[in-house]
């Protein structure tokens, strides 16, 4: 089957509007992408922001983990390092995710990737409940992990690496 020289163009034209599409698409519900780092340009972006985020990730964890996770935001909440700042809360379970910020009055109900979609554009802290504990820095956000094995040997207060 041979195309004239008007069905090759219309062809080229709908391959060139869906490769448009696509990348277009790509770009407006991809999350960005945050590489790891050693930890300073997270802490400067910290301090440099409006707004900031933590995410609980409670999902799968032990009592003792959950509690253990929840106890970590408050812990550096306390320390005063978002003074000044709108916070958003998010609390995520197996049912889904709760979201609080210090200025609303209200809660809004998501799922697990619609939280980190929402605090993908600041920088925000992940504590998470996993195997063994660790915190690794990225470019925008951070991430803690509590351990099964739940003591002090969690590190959740950010500044133990603060140079």
């Amino acid at each position: 089957m041979k195309l004239s020289e008007n069905g090759r163009i219309v062809w080229f034209a709908l391959l060139a509007l869906l490769a448009i599409g696509g990348a277009a698409f790509l770009f407006v519900f991809s999350e960005p992408s945050d590489l790891p780092s050693d930890g300073r340009e997270f802490y400067y972006s910290l301090r440099a922001a409006d707004k900031v985020g933590i995410i609980y990730d409670a999902r799968g964890g032990t009592e003792a983990q959950i509690t253990a996770t929840y106890q970590c935001g408050v812990d550096i909440i306390s320390k005063g390092r978002f003074a000044g700042k709108t916070l958003e809360n998010i609390a995520c379970d197996q049912q889904g995710c709760i979201s609080a910020s210090t200025t609303g009055n209200g809660t809004s109900r998501m799922t697990y990737e619609q939280a980190r979609k929402k605090l993908a554009s600041v920088p925000y802290i992940l504590i998470k409940t996993g195997e063994d504990s660790s915190y690794q820095f990225f470019m925008r956000h951070m991430e803690i992990v509590i351990g099964k094995t739940v003591g002090n040997s969690t590190k959740c207060d950010i500044a133990a690496t603060e140079s």
